[in-house]
């Protein structure tokens, strides 16, 4: 059975984070929202994922309160945010986050990065990406997908057609085996192309 952990400020996403994941089998979910009981809980429960905000209470804490509970105990990191400042990104990466959900988010997307970051850390292969990695411009755009930009913005960036940008995008995810952008920038800070 897995204890995840979520660290959120509004209590209703809490809650509703809280309820997709019991909804989905996922039975021992703790909520917090500040740095001190997060600390009493992973201290002394084993937490296998911990699932994040950024900003709680107006403070840009969450990416500081997951630094100290990793140094406790590595255990896979999901953020969920409504921030998608290069900054902002920078730090959350600087955890290595399997995930990072852009609020607002739909239970499909909250629940696929949570089957990422509770699957077997054993797997590997051409499947996980480990043998094959990105051309130049395909790691171009994973970087601007990480932070946020949409292919339009993408295409305008790198001087391209919005149509180049979204064909990366489909060969991306055929080449790596991945059904959305979500887990492709998961794969992507896993394998540590993207910079943290």
């Amino acid at each position: 059975m897995n204890n995840i952990l979520v660290i959120e400020d509004e209590r209703l996403v809490a809650e509703y984070i809280a309820s997709v994941l019991r909804e989905a089998g996922h039975k021992q979910v703790a909520i917090t929202d500040n740095r001190d009981e997060a600390l009493a809980f992973y201290q002394s429960n084993a937490v296998s994922l911990v699932i994040s905000d950024l900003n709680l209470f107006g403070a840009y804490e969450g990416h500081l309160i997951v630094k100290e509970l990793l140094k406790i105990k590595p255990t896979p990191v999901i953020y969920l945010t409504a921030y998608s400042g290069q900054q902002t990104v920078d730090d959350a990466l600087s955890t290595e986050p399997v995930a990072y959900v852009l609020k607002p988010f739909t239970e499909r997307q909250l629940l696929i990065a949570v089957t990422m970051a509770l699957r077997p850390q054993a797997t590997d292969g051409a499947a996980e990406g480990k043998d094959l990695r990105p051309s130049d411009r395909e790691m171009d755009i994973v970087r601007y997908l990480a932070a946020g930009f949409k292919s339009r913005e993408i295409a305008e960036k790198l001087f391209i057609s919005e149509n180049t940008v979204r064909t990366h995008r489909r060969n991306l995810l055929r080449k790596f085996d991945l059904k959305t952008s979500s887990e492709l920038i998961a794969m992507a800070v896993k394998h540590k192309w993207i910079k943290s």
